[in-house]
């Protein structure tokens, strides 16, 4: 079994400064991955994997506003109402 980085891998670009999603997209723009049975966003799987899980109630924003990046260093984790804000 092939476990979810190593998978995630293969779909993505980072050879610029996002890494960019090459795997399926969403009607909303964002990276789609299916894990566990259930279709998830790329990125908060990716961040969850590298950094750590996300509190219940919070969300990810992405900083360089690019919804196909997966960089987690462009993420910041924020409450919903920062996220809309920005």
């Amino acid at each position: 079994m092939i476990r979810p980085l190593e998978n995630m891998a293969r779909h993505i670009d980072a050879s610029g400064d996002c890494w960019e999603w090459t795997g399926a997209i969403s009607d909303t723009g964002y990276g789609s991955v299916r894990l566990d049975g259930k279709t998830r966003n790329a990125h908060k799987v990716l961040y969850e994997l590298l950094v750590g899980r996300v509190p219940d109630g919070l969300q990810i924003d992405h900083l360089c506003r690019n919804k196909a990046c997966v960089n987690p260093d462009h993420m910041e984790v924020v409450d919903g109402k920062t996220n809309t804000r920005r």
